[in-house]
């Protein structure tokens, strides 16, 4: 083997072992509608009792320039009140190496008896709630307070001053150490700017307490405890990422990737199954009322109708309804929302009418298409489109136009015919 080989190789292994060992476990945008409880949504899943005191989702999401969860969806609410609702989102089992996690914070009221707690926490991954590395806040007075990092026991304070309803970006980190009750703790608070990389010096660090044997949550709770010093005290947190570094946690961008297969009406053939190659965007919209939009992409689908869209906007396990777009189809709708896992997700239109919402497909041959001939995209067939495909085909215009209902590049009697029908159907979008 020669030296480029062995250069080769040796930089091959030292790629798989960065990925292998640096992760990113967790994205957490709560790009859900307002909730009253975040229980069961997302992957969240209650711990314990259920208190009538949930952790809610709230509007609007919380912003810090620069951060990559800034300013996308809602918010997660704590009102702090009695003994509330801890959930836990669990993701890969960590016990060796630091684990990170980074989220916008921000502080909004102080009760006069508030002293201090917690709102936001890892937990070990075996062996009931043990919450650890813990985000705590100090009340000084009714608009200030200290942020504090716990080990799994009395967490040390910045002797930084910061204010209620300033949004500051929170890094908390948990490092495993060889030895006995050695691991350490760390917390970063930012007022403005993310760093590109680790700061040399944390805002406050501890060590203070037994080690944990593992981690495999990160905990919301709201009013741990009925010791809880917080309480009727209400704080915010959004843009929640965890990883094992600092940049795959505080710079995370997780790409998700959906794999979908549809059929254009005008431009399948179903003699040869075969399809025009077009372009079609997908949008991916929330699952409760009013179906905001969470994301888009746009791709080709190919000859056989699949297309490949990435997503850097959305998280794994909450569910999104699909709403496909193309230049002269009826916008159509995944018949119930879908779920991405382990950051990909497929899905196909064609097997069934049934795969759209309402069922609005056509059959063609033995698969199923999104109707074609919405010249003016405004959601129904009608006599507005029959009279521009008419226009259109009187003077046999042609190339990349609206008007070209089967991919052809010209627009005659054939593209007038389909749109003709359509419109005589009544065929117009169905969604949620």
């Amino acid at each position: 083997m020669n030296i480029r080989r062995i250069i080769k190789f040796s930089l091959a292994i030292l790629i798989i072992s960065q990925n292998l060992f640096s992760q990113s476990l967790l994205k957490e945008d709560f790009n859900y509608s307002v909730l009253d409880s975040l229980e069961n949504s997302g992957g969240w899943i209650r711990e314990g009792l259920n208190s009538i005191y949930n952790v809610k989702v709230v509007s609007p999401g919380l912003s810090y320039a620069g951060y990559i969860g800034s300013g996308i969806g809602n918010s997660a609410f704590f009102s702090n009140i009695n003994e509330g609702d801890n959930l836990s989102h669990y993701f890969t089992l960590q016990n060796s190496g630091s684990l990170y996690a980074s989220c916008l914070i921000r502080v909004d009221s102080f009760t006069a008896t508030a002293t201090s707690g917690f709102n936001i926490a890892f937990n070990q991954g075996t062996g009931g709630t043990y919450t650890n590395t813990t985000l705590n806040i100090k009340r000084l007075s009714a608009t200030t307070f200290n942020f504090g990092i716990g080990k799994t026991s009395s967490p040390s304070y910045s002797s930084n001053t910061y204010n209620t309803n300033t949004t500051y970006l929170a890094v908390i980190k948990y490092t495993f150490v060889n030895g006995d009750n050695n691991d350490s703790v760390k917390m970063y608070i930012f007022n403005a700017g993310v760093p590109a990389t680790e700061p040399s010096v944390p805002t406050a660090y501890n060590i203070s307490g037994v080690d944990i044997a593992n981690i495999g949550s990160v905990v919301l709770t709201n009013g741990y405890a009925q010791g809880n010093g917080l309480k009727s005290s209400s704080a915010k947190v959004d843009g929640i990422r965890v990883g094992t570094t600092w940049t795959n946690t505080v710079l995370q961008q997780i790409n998700v990737q959906l794999n979908l297969k549809v059929l254009l009406q005008g431009f399948y053939n179903n003699s040869l199954n075969t399809m025009v190659r077009d372009t079609a965007r997908v949008y991916l919209r929330s699952k409760n009322a009013p179906y905001q939009i969470a994301d888009s992409s746009k791709a080709f689908l190919d000859a056989n109708g699949n297309g490949s869209y990435v997503f850097t906007r959305v998280s794994n396990f909450e569910g999104y309804y699909l709403d496909v777009r193309h230049r002269n189809s009826i916008e159509t709708w995944s018949y119930i929302p879908r779920q991405f896992s382990n950051n990909l997700l497929s899905f196909d239109f064609t097997q069934s009418a049934g795969s759209a919402y309402g069922g609005n497909q056509i059959q063609s041959g033995f698969k199923y298409c999104i109707y074609g001939g919405d010249d003016n995209r405004d959601g129904t067939v009608d006599l507005t489109d029959v009279v521009l495909v008419s226009n259109a085909a009187t003077t046999f215009t042609n190339g990349y136009v609206q008007s070209d209902m089967n991919g052809d590049n010209i627009t005659d009697l054939t593209d007038l015919v389909m749109t003709s029908n359509n419109a005589g159907e009544f065929v117009h979008k169905i969604k949620p």
